[in-house]
Protein backbone atom coordinates (compact mmCIF):
# COMPACT_ATOMS: atom_id res chain seq x y z
CA UNK A 1 0.00 0.00 0.00
CA UNK A 2 1.18 3.14 -0.91
CA UNK A 3 0.15 6.75 0.63
CA UNK A 4 0.10 9.93 -1.46
CA UNK A 5 0.99 12.93 0.81
CA UNK A 6 0.61 16.54 0.65
CA UNK A 7 1.32 18.85 3.10
CA UNK A 8 1.33 22.62 3.47
CA UNK A 9 3.40 22.78 6.00
CA UNK A 10 7.17 23.40 6.96
CA UNK A 11 7.78 19.97 6.19
CA UNK A 12 8.06 20.23 2.74
CA UNK A 13 6.08 17.04 1.45
CA UNK A 14 7.31 15.09 4.29
CA UNK A 15 4.62 14.11 6.89
CA UNK A 16 5.71 13.25 10.73
CA UNK A 17 9.41 13.50 9.62
CA UNK A 18 10.18 13.72 13.60
CA UNK A 19 8.23 11.02 13.76
CA UNK A 20 6.52 12.76 17.05
CA UNK A 21 2.91 11.15 16.35
CA UNK A 22 4.48 7.75 15.80
CA UNK A 23 4.55 5.97 12.28
CA UNK A 24 1.84 8.02 11.37
CA UNK A 25 2.01 9.09 7.67
CA UNK A 26 4.37 6.33 6.75
CA UNK A 27 3.74 2.71 5.58
CA UNK A 28 5.66 0.12 7.31
CA UNK A 29 7.08 -3.31 6.74
CA UNK A 30 8.93 -5.80 8.54
CA UNK A 31 9.81 -4.91 12.56
CA UNK A 32 9.25 -1.44 12.92
CA UNK A 33 8.76 1.42 15.93
CA UNK A 34 9.39 4.58 17.46
CA UNK A 35 12.67 5.24 20.06
CA UNK A 36 13.07 7.37 22.71
CA UNK A 37 16.35 7.91 21.08
CA UNK A 38 15.92 10.96 18.62
CA UNK A 39 18.04 12.96 17.01
CA UNK A 40 15.60 15.77 18.42
CA UNK A 41 12.30 15.86 20.26
CA UNK A 42 10.65 12.75 21.90
CA UNK A 43 10.78 10.27 19.84
CA UNK A 44 12.29 8.81 16.38
CA UNK A 45 11.44 6.02 13.95
CA UNK A 46 12.95 2.76 14.78
CA UNK A 47 13.47 0.53 11.53
CA UNK A 48 14.70 -3.11 12.51
CA UNK A 49 14.78 -4.40 15.99
CA UNK A 50 17.06 -4.60 18.96
CA UNK A 51 15.80 -8.31 18.96
CA UNK A 52 17.19 -10.38 16.17
CA UNK A 53 15.02 -10.41 12.81
CA UNK A 54 15.62 -12.18 9.56
CA UNK A 55 15.21 -10.05 6.54
CA UNK A 56 14.06 -6.54 5.38
CA UNK A 57 12.32 -3.54 7.46
CA UNK A 58 11.32 -0.63 5.98
CA UNK A 59 9.23 2.61 6.12
CA UNK A 60 8.30 4.70 2.96
CA UNK A 61 6.35 7.43 2.47
CA UNK A 62 5.24 9.10 -0.90
CA UNK A 63 4.82 12.74 -1.55
CA UNK A 64 5.15 15.59 -3.81
CA UNK A 65 8.57 17.08 -4.33
CA UNK A 66 8.35 20.57 -3.99
CA UNK A 67 8.13 22.71 -7.34
CA UNK A 68 10.70 25.03 -6.44
CA UNK A 69 13.05 22.47 -5.96
CA UNK A 70 14.55 21.87 -2.51
CA UNK A 71 17.00 19.48 -0.58
CA UNK A 72 16.18 16.61 1.63
CA UNK A 73 17.23 15.74 5.00
CA UNK A 74 17.15 13.48 7.18
CA UNK A 75 19.50 11.97 10.31
CA UNK A 76 20.21 8.49 10.98
CA UNK A 77 21.68 6.24 13.44
CA UNK A 78 22.38 2.49 12.41
CA UNK A 79 23.57 -0.02 15.38
CA UNK A 80 25.04 -3.15 13.79
CA UNK A 81 27.62 -5.38 15.33
CA UNK A 82 28.10 -7.21 11.93
CA UNK A 83 29.54 -6.17 8.62
CA UNK A 84 28.27 -5.16 5.56
CA UNK A 85 27.79 -8.52 4.16
CA UNK A 86 24.72 -9.61 6.37
CA UNK A 87 23.81 -6.66 8.28
CA UNK A 88 23.05 -3.01 6.98
CA UNK A 89 21.00 0.22 6.68
CA UNK A 90 19.97 2.18 3.10
CA UNK A 91 17.52 4.96 1.94
CA UNK A 92 16.43 5.69 -1.36
CA UNK A 93 14.50 8.09 -3.62
CA UNK A 94 11.94 6.79 -5.97
CA UNK A 95 11.41 9.33 -8.83
CA UNK A 96 7.51 7.56 -9.62
CA UNK A 97 7.16 9.75 -12.56
CA UNK A 98 10.49 8.69 -14.14
CA UNK A 99 11.16 5.67 -12.43
CA UNK A 100 14.40 6.76 -11.62
CA UNK A 101 15.79 5.72 -8.15
CA UNK A 102 18.81 7.53 -6.10
CA UNK A 103 20.29 5.74 -3.87
CA UNK A 104 20.38 8.58 -0.36
CA UNK A 105 22.25 6.42 2.35
CA UNK A 106 24.78 3.32 0.91
CA UNK A 107 24.31 -0.08 2.36
CA UNK A 108 26.35 0.77 6.28
CA UNK A 109 27.25 -1.01 9.19
CA UNK A 110 28.93 0.88 11.78
CA UNK A 111 28.30 0.79 15.73
CA UNK A 112 29.30 4.68 16.48
CA UNK A 113 25.84 4.70 17.56
CA UNK A 114 26.29 8.30 16.95
CA UNK A 115 23.63 10.41 14.46
CA UNK A 116 24.78 10.80 10.95
CA UNK A 117 22.89 13.62 8.28
CA UNK A 118 21.92 12.96 4.98
CA UNK A 119 20.96 15.53 2.52
CA UNK A 120 19.87 15.35 -1.59
CA UNK A 121 18.73 17.68 -4.20
CA UNK A 122 15.46 17.12 -5.28
CA UNK A 123 15.68 19.51 -7.80
CA UNK A 124 15.48 16.98 -11.06
CA UNK A 125 12.33 15.63 -9.01
CA UNK A 126 10.41 19.15 -8.79
CA UNK A 127 6.90 18.88 -8.99
CA UNK A 128 7.01 14.58 -9.33
CA UNK A 129 5.60 12.04 -6.75
CA UNK A 130 8.97 10.39 -4.87
CA UNK A 131 8.68 7.56 -2.56
CA UNK A 132 11.33 7.71 0.39
CA UNK A 133 12.32 4.34 1.91
CA UNK A 134 14.73 3.72 4.81
CA UNK A 135 15.26 0.53 5.45
CA UNK A 136 17.34 -1.76 7.73
CA UNK A 137 18.14 -5.69 6.83
CA UNK A 138 19.23 -8.08 9.50
CA UNK A 139 20.37 -11.48 8.96
CA UNK A 140 18.74 -13.12 12.27
CA UNK A 141 21.84 -14.01 13.94
CA UNK A 142 21.41 -14.15 17.77
CA UNK A 143 24.98 -12.38 18.64
CA UNK A 144 24.13 -9.56 16.77
CA UNK A 145 21.01 -7.72 15.97
CA UNK A 146 20.79 -4.75 13.80
CA UNK A 147 18.78 -1.10 13.70
CA UNK A 148 18.60 2.18 12.45
CA UNK A 149 17.11 4.81 14.33
CA UNK A 150 16.08 7.61 11.80
CA UNK A 151 14.64 11.26 12.46
CA UNK A 152 14.10 15.01 11.34
CA UNK A 153 13.23 14.24 7.53
CA UNK A 154 11.81 17.25 5.67
CA UNK A 155 12.54 18.87 2.37
CA UNK A 156 13.29 22.54 2.19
Amino acid sequence: MTFVVNSSGGGGGITNGGFESGLTGWTASGSTATSATSHTGAAAARVGSASPFNGDSSLAQTFNAPATGGTLTFWYRVVCTDTVTYDWATATLRDNATGATTTLLPKTCTNTRAWVQVSSSVTSMRGHNVTLTLANHDDNYSADPTWTDYDDISVQ
